[in-house]
């Protein structure tokens, strides 16, 4: 195998710690959660400020990095990477990311299930091997169950 060879240059530019996000944002492109939301109405929000598939992508964003409080989304509101990197148009506010969340769970066809089927095409899509770990359950009861997990940080550190 070839070795990674990297160049270092200094540079002007502002860095980001959350550089992954831009293969979240490449993935979610290769899906149709944005038209399948844009389709999708909710109770009180007839013509939204900030579109539902922005709101669902900044969550998205924030737990992709581990961050599952709303509030967490403000310093992002003006990080151009974050918005650019997921495909955002307005980042919303940690009320609007909440009230909305809040509105779209409580509905009869909420988002998780948008979320579930787009995953599951996605996976299909990139024909990604998916390998069942078995194990035995409670009186004896065989199980499968089928981990996935992502690692957004793009760095190879095999030899650190």
């Amino acid at each position: 195998m070839k070795p990674v060879r990297f160049q270092l240059d200094q540079s002007v530019e502002l860095l980001t710690a959350h550089s992954g996000l831009a293969l979240i944002g490449l993935l979610l492109s290769h899906t149709q959660i944005a038209k399948r939301l844009i389709r999708y109405s909710l109770p009180g929000v007839l013509q939204p400020g900030v579109t539902h598939p922005d709101v669902l992508y900044a969550y998205l964003g924030l737990l992709c990095q581990g961050k599952s409080d709303f509030d967490q989304i403000e310093p992002f509101r003006q990080d151009r990477f974050f918005a650019k990197s997921l495909g955002i148009k307005h980042v919303p506010s940690s009320p609007t990311l909440r009230q909305r969340l809040d509105l779209a769970a409580a509905s009869s066809y909420d988002w998780q299930n948008i979320l579930l089927e787009e995953s599951a095409d996605l996976l299909r899509a990139l024909e990604v091997p998916l390998t069942p770990v078995h194990a035995t359950g409670p009186e004896g009861k065989a199980l499968s169950w089928l981990p996935l997990d992502l690692d957004v940080s793009p760095f190879d550190n095999s030899r650190t």
